[in-house]
């Protein structure tokens, strides 16, 4: 099973509102210096912050256990202008994992941590997609046509990966994570990696924590970049 973490920031739009129109720069300091200081946070516990969008963050915390996930709330509240609040819950695939928590997180109060148990082994696996040859398409393209040509093809991925319950982020660049089931992922990243005429490449890594499977990911990306003969190359822990 996947474990999956909602934080909310109470009153966030009101807040930004409070703020007056010239506000989007001073907004932007604030979400990336949160998210910074959760992601150091999270990665101190094995854990890793999805930031879907700035209201709300999740966590990837299999195997973080109840304390650890409230040192991270702790941390963001005290340097968070609005309060926050906390659920975390387990799922058979990781839209699950987060909606399990999203039910929890109505029922939490501000300051709060709704933790529930899972009902079998906690582990992670993670893909980390990537475009080929990218580098030369923005020289050629520059970087605004080239952008919009990823974020296209998230839209497409975000879509197949719904269906098995997976959950997408955009990391940068061309780089792509998504986050699988703990079955059946070989056969999900095969569907992946084939969308039209655009050549992807993805490391997949599977661990009991976010972070080392981020890490197993990469090192397998790395394997291909640096010329191992395959789409596709899983590491496990």
């Amino acid at each position: 099973m996947t474990r999956l973490t909602v934080i909310e920031f109470i009153g966030y739009r009101e807040w930004t509102e409070s703020l007056g129109s010239d506000r989007e720069w001073m907004i932007q300091i604030i979400q990336s210096e949160i998210y910074a200081l959760a992601q150091r946070r999270a990665a101190e516990v094995g854990a890793h912050v999805m930031p879907m969008r700035y209201d709300y963050m999740m966590l990837i915390s299999s195997n973080v256990d109840k304390r650890s996930h409230e040192k991270i709330l702790e941390s963001v509240a005290e340097n968070s202008q609005v309060p926050v609040r906390m659920a975390s819950s387990c799922g058979e695939t990781p839209i699950e994992a987060e909606l399990a928590a999203w039910g929890l997180l109505a029922k939490t109060g501000p300051g709060e941590l709704s933790f529930s148990k899972c009902s079998e082994d906690e582990g992670v696996v993670v893909a980390h997609l990537d475009i080929d040859n990218i580098t030369s398409m923005t020289k050629r393209m520059g970087a605004a046509k080239t952008y919009y040509i990823v974020v296209d093809l998230l839209h497409k991925i975000s879509r197949k990966a719904e269906k098995y319950g997976s959950i997408v982020q955009y990391l940068g660049g061309d780089n792509i994570l998504a986050v699988l089931p703990t079955s059946n992922y070989r056969s999900i990243v095969e569907d992946l990696v084939n969308i039209d005429d655009v050549k992807l490449k993805a490391g997949v890594g599977y661990a009991r924590n976010a972070r080392r499977a981020l890490t197993l990911a990469a090192e397998a990306l790395h394997d291909i970049r640096s010329g191992t003969p395959a789409r596709v190359i899983y590491k496990g822990s």
